[in-house]
């Protein structure tokens, strides 16, 4: 039997050992949270993020029994198929508060982590950051609300707050490195109110005909969040013309153009080469007579009126024909623009001479 004096030495030596072994795990714990908390802010850094995400994967998909201490009561569930749609459900045991918001649940997907918040918060939030509303009917998420820099980018790590069915998601975005010093100086430019608008009226040249090019490709291929500043919120609009439905996405613009005269937010492309804007329901006749059309130019049996306007050769030896086109759809509703979808082989077209390509 241990005298009481050894005994008790040994019984503060083992407490002493435990509460050495504990320290670390709360330590790593308190790290891991505080690191966590920063991402979902925004203000972590670029290596941060990445032992984060690492952390989160190898405790996701690792054996759970080799995970850190300070991760051994988390849950993960995916929600989803399997692939870039499908989010990872995370429930923490200790709650976190991002941006006054309480949580123990963390979404990940391939935007990467966010957390569940009300309306309420999306408005506190929203005004707090200055945040801007990008909408889409094209594709989930309908609404996002991000940063814009003074050029109109994402900046490099950005508050956005996304619809997510019924309710929002908070997370952040890091914008992906830019690549703008390395390109041509016309790819660097945006396209401005000057660009569309000559690119409707068909009278932009081959500069902005790119830089208008390269508003849509983004406007298409790219989330939200990256659109340039120019874009509000984009549409599949139903406008029909003698009962046939035109193929269009229609862009919404924060600052409405001057077309004609008459001032719309509304500018639409279709796949077939027209980039138009939406006049509303107003008098055709005025239109075309600014537009340079005539009756000679309609269209039979429908209400659409096209005119050449001007020819541009093309490397290929081709020529690209834009033609000035006016149009009013059934419910009255006037279009205006141009389309520039017909081409001929220049060999073949003996108006093709001194075209310059």
């Amino acid at each position: 039997m241990f005298p009481r004096t050894i005994r008790a030495c040994v019984l503060m030596l083992v407490a002493c050992c435990g509460h050495a072994d504990a320290e670390p795990a709360q330590t790593e714990a308190l790290r891991f949270q505080q690191n966590l908390l920063a991402v979902l802010e925004c203000r972590a850094s670029a290596d941060t993020r990445q032992t984060v995400a690492s952390t989160l994967r190898a405790a996701r998909y690792g054996d759970p029994a080799g995970r850190p201490l300070h991760l051994r009561d988390w849950h993960f569930e995916q929600a989803g198929d399997a692939d870039a749609a499908s989010v990872t459900i995370i429930d923490m045991p200790v709650p976190l508060t991002a941006q006054g918001v309480r949580t123990q649940r963390v979404f990940a997907d391939a935007q990467g982590l966010s957390i569940a918040i009300d309306a309420a918060a999306r408005d506190r939030i929203v005004a707090r950051h200055g945040l801007q509303l990008q909408s889409s009917t094209l594709r989930e998420p309908f609404r996002v609300w991000s940063a814009r820099s003074v050029d109109g980018n994402t900046s490099a790590t950005s508050i956005m707050v996304s619809s997510d069915g019924d309710g929002y998601r908070l997370g952040c975005t890091a914008a992906a490195a830019s690549t703008q010093g390395t390109l041509p100086l016309d790819r660097q430019q945006h396209a401005d109110a000057n660009d569309l608008t000559a690119a409707i009226v068909c009278r932009a040249d081959d500069a902005a005909l790119r830089r208008v090019g390269r508003l849509l490709q983004q406007v298409m291929e790219q989330p939200q969040g990256e659109w340039p500043a120019e874009v509000h919120a984009v549409s599949a609009p139903t406008h029909a013309i003698n009962g046939t439905v035109l193929p269009v996405f229609q862009i919404e613009l924060p600052t409405p153009l001057q077309i004609q005269g008459i001032a719309t937010d509304k500018v639409l492309a279709a796949p077939a080469g027209l980039f138009a804007a939406d006049l509303g329901r107003i008098n055709v006749a005025s239109v075309l007579l600014d537009a340079g059309l005539t009756t000679a130019h309609q269209q039979a049996g429908v209400q659409v009126w096209q005119r050449e306007a001007s020819r541009s050769g093309l490397p290929s030896g081709s020529i690209r024909i834009h033609e000035r086109v006016v149009a009013r759809a059934d419910d009255g509703t006037v279009l205006t623009g141009c389309s520039s979808s017909q081409m001929r082989a220049a060999a073949s077209d003996p108006q093709s001479a001194n075209i310059p390509h």
